[in-house]
Formats: structure tokens, C-alpha cells, sequence
């Protein structure tokens, strides 16, 4: 009878209790008494009532603006880059990985000349401010990476250790101030010798500019006949 009295006891006693919710720790009763003492000679609180939607606008105009820290990080990234005067620039997705597997990958890129980067969208953004890499800033959503070398060759370097690698993929290129998508990323590295590479690069960007001259060639000859079929019906109303 004794022991099942003291069995019952026990499993009353012992409960599990989720760490999800920690206990509950007042402040110290000398503290309260404190307070307590000091409340008369401090000033009333006013309560204000703000609406939500202000609340979160404040938010995002607080989260938008940069600390001291934040800019002296982004001054001290845009000076680096314009002193070793990178060529290649490739903005990459960066997925979640193990820190030993990443400081051995870091490695392995800096002996092909691939400087492996990573500070942040905003920083990022704070960096390509102002520049012609600024229009890269719609890429980086989410966690974004920054793979950088001297030589236009890398190219091909970048492609084929990024294809290695699962947790890192390109999403786009910057070679000497020109955005490269990746589809003509690998059709540069395709190429045998980097002659062929400047070439074919050059090719590129002549039929780009030759794209935009064309587009605006159409749309000035079809100006005339838009404006004469515009004043035409006009008159026909009136």
C-alpha cells in the first residue's frame, strides 16, 4: 500500500516540460521595490495608438537605411574591387552549407584565381550603388554569393567548379562592365584559346548593340503611319 502511494506521488511530480517555453523569471524584489519608490518622480508615459500599417512602413524604411558599420563594410568591399581590378563577376545563388566544406571550397577556387565573396544583399547593393553593375540588383533575392577574377579566361574556370558544386549556381556574369547571361557565359567557355574568347565576347556585344539599333529603327518607321492613322481618325470623329 506504502509503495503504491509513492509511486502515485512520483508520476504526479514528474512532468516533461517543453523548452519551447521558457519558465517565466521575474525581476528581482529589490528591483520592483525600486521602481516602485521611483515611479512618483518619473514623468507620465504617454500610450499612443499607431495604426499597423504605419508600424510596418517604419519597419521597412528603418530596414532600408544603413548603420555606420554597414556603409564603412560596403566603402571598404568597392575600394577592394576597383584596387585588384577584377574583369569576371559572377553573382551566384548560395544555398545553405557546412562551414568545413565551404572554407575548403574557398580554398580550392583561390588556387584557380577565383575570389569566393559574400556579404550580403544589402551590402551588396550599397556596392553596386551608383555603378554600372546597379542593374544587377534585381538577381539578388534571397542568398547571393559573389565569385571574382583577373582574367577573362575564368570564365570557363567558374563554370566548371560551379558545376561541381550543389550548393552554388550562377545565375549571371559580368566580363570588363558587360552583363553576360549564362547561356552566352557557356558558349564562351566552349572556346579553345582566349583570342577566340575576346573575339567571340566582342561578337556578342556588337550584336546587342546592333539588337537595340534595329529595335529602334523599327519603331521610328512605324512612327509616321501611328501618328498619320492617329490624326486620321481624329478627323473622321470630328
Amino acid at each position: 500500500m506504502l509503495n503504491r502511494s509513492i509511486t502515485s506521488l512520483a508520476n504526479v511530480q514528474i512532468r516533461s516540460v517543453s523548452s519551447k517555453y521558457p519558465r517565466p523569471t521575474p525581476r528581482h524584489f529589490k528591483r520592483r521595490w525600486f521602481e516602485a519608490a521611483l515611479q512618483p518622480e518619473l514623468p507620465p508615459t504617454v500610450s499612443m495608438c499607431i495604426a499597423p500599417g504605419l508600424v510596418k512602413r517604419e519597419h521597412t524604411e528603418k530596414s532600408k537605411e544603413y548603420s555606420d558599420v554597414e556603409l564603412a563594410l560596403s566603402n571598404l568591399v568597392r575600394d577592394w574591387m576597383v584596387r585588384e581590378e577584377f574583369r569576371v563577376m559572377a553573382v551566384c545563388q548560395f544555398l545553405p552549407v557546412p562551414g568545413r566544406t565551404l572554407w575548403f571550397a574557398k580554398n580550392h577556387l583561390r588556387s584557380k584565381n577565383i575570389e569566393f565573396r559574400s556579404y550580403g544583399n544589402k551590402i551588396l547593393k550599397k556596392v553596386f550603388e551608383k555603378t554600372p553593375m546597379s542593374s544587377l540588383n534585381n538577381v539578388l533575392v534571397g542568398s547571393n554569393a559573389l565569385l571574382l577574377a583577373k582574367d577573362i579566361s575564368a570564365i570557363k574556370s567558374i563554370l566548371q567548379e560551379t558545376d561541381k558544386l550543389n550548393w552554388i549556381e550562377p545565375l549571371v556574369m559580368m566580363a570588363d562592365g558587360r552583363i553576360v547571361d549564362m547561356v552566352q557565359a557557356r558558349d564562351l567557355s566552349k572556346l579553345s584559346s582566349l583570342e577566340d574568347l575576346r573575339a567571340h565576347t566582342v561578337q556578342i556585344l556588337g550584336q546587342q548593340v546592333a539588337q537595340i539599333t534595329i529595335s529602334l529603327d523599327t519603331a521610328t518607321r512605324h512612327l509616321p503611319s501611328l501618328l498619320d492613322a492617329y490624326a486620321s481618325s481624329k478627323q473622321e470623329n470630328n
